[in-house]
């Protein structure tokens, strides 16, 4: 598909929905509804759809999204190259719509034989980082890590079992939000930034799933 048709298509469908369209930070944003007023949707309201084929776009997810519900805002991951990065969050204004479109939409067949995933969007704030120094401290982890990346509000250290003077080798970091974290997390991997000058592993801290066990035997403790 030619970039010309593709746009056309993008207009075609912000001069129907009076939604916006906008693009910034390896993301574009459609929403929020036009005359929205009131704070954002409630926790529970986001989903994430991944898998997607990298030349999906909105005109085709927000129509299939919408069958279940109004959409409050729709963030497709994009790449330098105009495509997708193969996942984007929606926002339903409530947390009910967003639970009808997980059961909906999850393993859709959007393509001949290509599915894609939904689930419950997780807000995460917080990074795992492999690699760091065991004779550093909070104090000293938090302001190296702020020398790269913004928004850090609090870092998690556990002590060695062996030495409680030194830590395990890795530690959390908190932001505070999760614009912020990911933000973060793209900085940190995209220009291979060293801790302390040492290399550091980085994945997303997940409250209810392990490390990748590839990031964590990057770690030595």
């Amino acid at each position: 598909m030619s970039d010309i048709f593709r746009d056309m298509k993008l207009l075609a469908l912000t001069q129907k929905t009076g939604y916006n369209i906008i693009q910034q930070n390896g993301q574009r944003k459609y929403g929020p509804p036009p005359g929205w007023i009131g704070p954002p949707p409630p926790k529970g309201s986001e989903i994430f759809i991944g898998k997607l084929p990298r030349d999906v776009y909105e005109y085709e997810l927000v129509p299939l999204c919408e069958q279940f519900g109004k959409i409050y805002e729709l963030r497709l991951m994009m790449d330098y190259n105009g495509e997708n990065r193969g996942y984007a969050f929606v926002t339903y204004t409530n947390n009910e719509d967003a639970s009808k479109a997980i059961k909906g939409l999850d393993d859709f067949e959007i393509r001949p034989n290509r599915h894609i995933g939904v689930c419950k969007s997780v807000d995460n704030c917080r990074l795992f980082i492999g690699g760091i120094p065991k004779d550093k401290n909070k104090d000293e982890i938090m302001n190296e890590i702020s020398k790269f990346t913004e928004g850090v509000s609090k870092v998690i250290l556990y002590s060695s079992i062996l030495d409680k003077a030194k830590n395990r080798g890795f530690a959390f970091v908190e932001y505070e939000s999760h614009r912020a974290a990911a933000m973060a997390r793209r900085k940190l991997i995209a220009n291979s930034v060293k801790l302390f000058d040492h290399e550091i592993a980085v994945d997303w801290a997940q409250p209810e799933a392990q490390v990748e066990d590839e990031t964590m035997r990057r770690v030595r403790f």
